[in-house]
């Protein structure tokens, strides 16, 4: 491996340590009950400072700043100069300075991906501490709703809407199916990369386990996204003729749809179901009621938005009648509209194609492990932004930060090396 590139012996403990912190963002952020509130956040800054600190450490040794291009570069600087010049004439500075804030640490936390994460062990290390994350939400969320809660910080009695729900250490079930619908594509796009024998079993069961808990959420949108991921990925494989394995996942994801429909068929998840016409906050009839409300929010402020982080505040003055408060516009996409102006649509529009046109030539790529972790990231992709559609997922940090990640999976460069 080229030392220029890669970096010196005694500089490649800073990447190591670059790449550790990465792995306990990703472990802590859900467990902080998704890192929603502020010390959370606070320790999600801390510890990117401590990875971008050793990052930069390595390459003022090797005196090697060579930056790895993206597509998503050009869109990221516009996203940011929105953003600055939205919070520059912000209804609220102090709170918009704070959700820039965050959205940079994002940014930089997608660049130490690409930067950082170049080996295929690198991306298999990365891979399996999600996988792994997304197992234990799953089990500890099996075990709390039909067992007890044997921790009293992830007793959460105080949110009454969360009583009986499979919601883990999350505070709402919608959420905790995010992260899960994201997780799923990834141990299956790991089982195209050639594992064998106990391995191979490991990650089926996984997989199985992972889509049990996706149901048993009892998440409306968790199970429209999560099922177009799948088929999302099926077309894929389906299409393709780079991927050797592809009848073996095939047959997995066809096994996955026929448990879900079993589910489905459940007294309980037939009557979950036909809620979907019921004029609640949590139907499709409720959430068309705000998403009206946040339109008029945005014809009035149609340029800069009301500023990053201010939309809970200022959406006051346009909440329906009648309705319980909300607090997002559960739909990402126009909420970022009312925030940071119309342009973040053009904006948001142009990193999605960008992404997947990045992904789709990597899923030409010769190697196995390229094309898994590439289509596992595109799939989680496609669900969450999906999602992103009638809920707020990309606003609780340990999603958007694992959405940051699949993103940095889709459009980084090959491993560096053929370990």
């Amino acid at each position: 491996m080229p030392t220029a590139f890669y970096g010196t012996e005694n500089s490649r403990p800073f990447l190591a340590v670059t790449r550790y912190a990465l792995y306990a963002l990703l472990v802590f952020t859900p467990l902080a009950l998704a890192s929603v509130q502020d010390w959370a956040v606070t320790i999600i800054q801390m510890v990117t400072l401590v990875a971008l600190t050793a990052f930069l450490l390595e390459k003022s040794l090797t005196w090697n700043w060579k930056w790895i291009k993206t597509p998503l570069d050009k869109p990221i600087i516009f996203l940011l100069i929105l953003s600055i010049l939205s919070t520059v004439f912000s209804m609220n500075r102090p709170r918009s300075f704070w959700a820039i804030l965050l959205l940079i640490n994002y940014v930089i936390i997608f660049y130490l991906i690409v930067h950082t994460v170049r080996t295929r062990s690198d991306y298999r290390h990365l891979l399996w501490v999600i996988i792994s994350m997304g197992a234990f939400l799953s089990l500890f969320g099996l075990f709390k709703k039909y067992m007890g809660n044997p921790f009293p910080w992830w007793d959460y009695h105080n949110i009454p809407e969360t009583a009986g729900h499979l919601i883990s250490t999350y505070g709402n079930r919608n959420h905790l199916t995010g992260y899960l619908e994201m997780a799923l594509p990834l141990a299956l796009g790991l089982i195209l990369t050639g594992y064998r024998g106990v391995r191979l079993f490991l990650l089926i069961v996984l997989s199985a386990l992972l889509l049990l808990v996706l149901m048993l959420a009892f998440s409306r949108g968790g199970w429209v996204s999560g099922s177009l991921g799948l088929i999302f990925m099926g077309l894929v494989l389906m299409t393709s003729q780079y991927f050797n394995k592809k009848k073996v996942l095939v047959a997995v994801i066809g096994w996955g749809f026929i448990l879900i429909m079993i589910v489905l068929s459940s007294t309980a998840m037939v009557e979950r179901l036909l809620t979907l016409e019921e004029v609640d906050k949590g139907s499709i009839a409720g959430r068309t009621k705000i998403w009206g409300a946040v339109v008029e929010m945005i014809e009035d402020y149609p340029v800069l938005g009301v500023g990053p982080g201010n939309f809970s505040t200022v959406f006051t003055q346009y909440h329906p009648p009648a309705e319980d408060r909300h607090y997002y516009a559960h739909n990402d996409y126009i909420q970022s509209a009312a925030e940071i102006g119309l342009a973040s649509i053009v904006i948001i529009a142009w990193m999605i194609a960008a992404v997947y046109r990045r992904g789709f030539m990597k899923l030409k790529n010769l190697s196995r492990l390229v094309r898994g972790l590439t289509i596992g990231a595109l799939s989680g992709i496609t669900a969450i932004l999906v999602h992103s559609m009638a809920d707020f997922n990309l606003h609780i940090p340990a999603n958007a930060l694992l959405f940051t990640v699949l993103v940095a999976l889709a459009v980084c460069p090959v491993p560096v090396d053929n370990q």
